[in-house]
């Protein structure tokens, strides 16, 4: 499901400007396995200092209507994990799921994926859409639909649905001309969450 201009234009300033002072502290992004350049490539950032509070209320405040829409079954967030990540000229994340996740997986699990999309205006890269798949399908299955991305949107999705991030050409090369995601995990604490149920229906 997509919500366009979600958030206010003073916020999303604010984090243009938290993207821009940390530039020097975004970090290669890695995966369960470790970091691996033929897989995934983009850079991430999970410090937040203050947007972190407003950008949790926010999300949190809409998981009632994404679990109703989405035909998830209900349940009690436990909290929001947050990563900006930056996807530059060739940056890519071949096919995965949000559910794979580090030690952090013992004690809870991530239920909903929520994409907040934001860049320089005018856009200044291309590519880069989230391509999202048919749930239990197999890898060669060859049905998709992508979707791509737009300044102040939100995209919200089953964190099991198999998705990957399509190659990012930005001819400029300047971290300001990137793709700006930001990644909203909503977890539930693992001893209370109940195995995922999705009725049929789309996924976004």
């Amino acid at each position: 499901m997509l919500f366009r201009s979600f958030l206010p234009q003073s916020m999303v300033a604010a984090l243009f400007d938290h993207a821009a002072a940390h530039e020097a502290t975004f970090k290669s992004t890695s995966t369960f396995g470790g970091h691996d350049p033929n897989y995934r490539t983009s850079l991430g950032l999970r410090e937040f200092g203050a947007l972190k509070p407003p950008l949790d209320e926010k999300i949190l405040e809409g998981v009632p209507s994404f679990t109703s829409a989405l035909r998830v079954r209900p349940f009690t967030p436990s909290h929001v994990e947050l990563e900006m990540v930056v996807h530059g000229d060739g940056g890519f994340y071949k096919r995965h799921t949000d559910t794979n996740t580090s030690k952090d997986n013992v004690v809870s699990q991530r239920i909903l994926t929520a994409v907040y999309y934001f860049h320089a205006q005018p856009k200044a890269y291309s590519g880069g859409a989230l391509r999202l798949f048919p749930f239990g399908g197999a890898e060669t299955d060859a049905r998709y639909v992508d979707i791509e991305p737009e300044h102040n949107m939100l995209l919200v999705f089953p964190s099991w649905a198999p998705h990957e991030v399509r190659p990012v050409a930005c001819p400029s090369q300047r971290f300001a001309d990137s793709r700006f995601s930001i990644n909203c995990w909503v977890r539930c604490t693992k001893s209370l969450a109940a195995a995922p149920e999705v009725k049929p229906g789309p996924a976004a």
